[in-house]
């Protein structure tokens, strides 16, 4: 008989556990971190300075808030609402763009306004130019 044979295997069920656990940490550390490149933000997180939306970035226009008859009024085209920002936040805060009626699906307003409070929209500007 051989030293080998003679010692005991390990349990299997440990060894699967923890391999799955490492994978499972592993596939979260690297969500969140794409996460954090993509929409510049931390999952939950509201939105800040920049905001991510329609493949672009758009970034804060400064601390005043606007209402709804102003946001309105500072478009040709009816702002809508286009969606939640970000898309884990807790909650999320509701995005609006003004987008012309017959646009492509692809396209994107360079402003956008992030919903902050009971009647309080707070505008983004594209960067980087249309």
């Amino acid at each position: 008989m051989s030293a080998t044979a003679a010692r005991p295997r390990p349990p299997l069920l440990p060894t699967v556990a923890y391999s799955v656990l490492t994978l499972i940490m592993v596939a979260a550390a690297g969500f969140t971190i794409w996460y954090r490149t993509y929409y510049n933000i931390w999952p939950g997180q509201d939105a800040t300075a920049r905001v991510h939306w329609c493949e672009r970035d758009y970034q804060n226009d400064g601390p005043p808030t606007e209402t709804w008859r102003q946001v309105s009024a500072q478009s040709r085209w009816p702002v809508r609402d286009v969606g939640q920002y970000p898309p884990l936040g807790i909650p999320g805060q509701e995005l609006f763009a003004a987008i012309y009626p017959g646009a492509q699906p692809t396209s994107c307003a360079t402003v956008v306004y992030v919903r902050t409070g009971q009647g309080k929209y707070q505008s983004y500007s594209l960067l980087g130019g249309p």
